[in-house]
This record gives structure tokens, C-alpha cells and sequence, in this order.
């Protein structure tokens, strides 16, 4: 009710000829004129009914002004304006990305211990990801083209290094703080024992190699 109100009110502000109806009949209600007076007020009637549709519209369409797609990406709001006869391949892609994205991320964040912030994970992907041959030369916008990532995240040999080096970063740590503690030193030995034992034949002949190496 007071939206119409409000309309009916610009109408009076704006047409000519509802203020030239209203000044009538504001004339004859003041000289008692009923007989125009009534006329008048059908005729304004009219007019408003008339003028209420288009108002409407328009004050609808200034009102989503703001919301309208083509004005959100002017603002920076979204990132682009997707054409409805491509929307379902496009999210779908875009979907596929995030569920892809996330459990990288999870990955990365294990592989430190859980010692990375899900921010930090994002940020450590998008680095290996920039410093890629895959994106050399299009570092602004590679991240944002999912085709590109997709080329780079199947690809393990992109970042299973840079995985590696984390895992090895958090044994590191671990490590560390048992060397800070005389009794957990002491029981190190039977620790390693035990984990050996643990380790199928063949990698455990690897891994007393490089043991060895790093005892020398």
C-alpha cells in the first residue's frame, strides 16, 4: 500500500496533466464546485490508473538496478557475466573445480600435520600452481581458468615433490621435539625397531639404506 502510495505521489510530482487535473480541482473544491469537482476526481483517477503500470515498472527496475548482472561485474562484484546457454557447463566445471580444489587442500594440510591454515593451504597450492610451467605466462589469469587447472592438478609430478618436503618438514618436527626429551631419546631406538617391522620387506630395505646414509 505504501509503494502505491508512493508511486501515486511521483506521478503528481512529475505528469503535466495530473498537476493541471489536481490545480482544477483543488479550484473547484475550493469554490464548492461539486458537480466538476466530481468530474475532476474521476479524471485524476483515470489518469493514475493509466500512468500506475508504467511507474511500476520503472520503479522496479531502478530498484534492481543495482542487483542486474552486467552492473555487479562493472562493480567487481562477480567476476563475469555467464550466458544462460552455457550456465550448466560453466558451474558445472566450476563445482567439479571446488571439489577437486578442496580435497588438494586437505591433502596439503595433512601433509604438514595439520600444521597449515585452509587460507594458507590455498595460497601454498596457488604458488606451486603459478610457478608451474603450465601457467608460465599467463600468471593473472591462469588460477582463475579451470581447463589449466585440471591440466596441472593431474599431473602429480607438479607437486608431489613440494608434498614430500612437507611431509618431511613435519617428521622434522616431530623429530625435534623428541630430541628435546632425554626418556624420548632413549626409547627411540625400540621406536624405529618397531616401525621397521611395520614397513613391508622391500621399502624397509630402502629406508635402512637411506638410515644409513644419513648415520654416516
Amino acid at each position: 500500500m505504501f509503494r502505491i502510495k508512493g508511486l501515486l505521489e511521483c506521478m503528481g510530482r512529475l505528469d503535466r496533466r495530473l498537476i493541471d487535473l489536481k490545480a482544477k480541482y483543488q479550484l473547484a473544491r475550493t469554490n464548492g464546485d461539486h458537480v466538476t469537482f466530481e468530474l475532476l476526481r474521476q479524471q485524476i483517477r483515470a489518469r493514475e490508473k493509466q500512468l500506475l503500470p508504467i511507474y511500476t515498472q520503472i520503479a522496479t527496475e531502478f530498484a534492481e538496478l543495482p542487483d542486474t548482472s552486467l552492473r555487479m561485474a562493472a562493480k567487481g562484484v562477480i567476476r563475469e557475466v555467464v550466458d544462460w546457454g552455457n550456465s550448466r557447463c560453466f558451474f558445472y566445471k566450476r563445482l567439479h573445480r571446488r571439489v577437486v580444489e578442496g580435497l588438494l587442500i586437505k591433502t596439503v594440510i595433512e601433509a604438514s600435520g595439520d600444521q597449515l591454515s585452509f587460507q594458507s593451504a590455498i595460497d601454498m597450492i596457488k604458488k606451486w600452481f603459478l610457478d608451474s610451467e603450465v601457467a608460465e605466462g599467463r600468471e593473472k589469469d591462469a588460477w582463475e581458468d579451470d581447463e589449466v587447472f585440471f591440466t596441472w592438478k593431474d599431473d602429480p609430478n607438479n607437486y608431489g615433490e613440494k608434498l614430500q618436503e612437507l611431509r618431511a618438514e613435519q617428521v622434522k618436527l616431530q623429530l625435534s621435539s623428541i630430541a628435546d626429551s632425554p626418556l624420548d631419546l632413549r626409547a627411540l631406538p625400540q621406536s624405529l625397531a618397531a616401525l621397521l617391522n611395520k614397513v613391508e620387506p622391500s621399502s624397509r630395505a630402502q629406508l635402512v639404506d637411506e638410515l644409513r646414509k644419513v648415520l654416516s
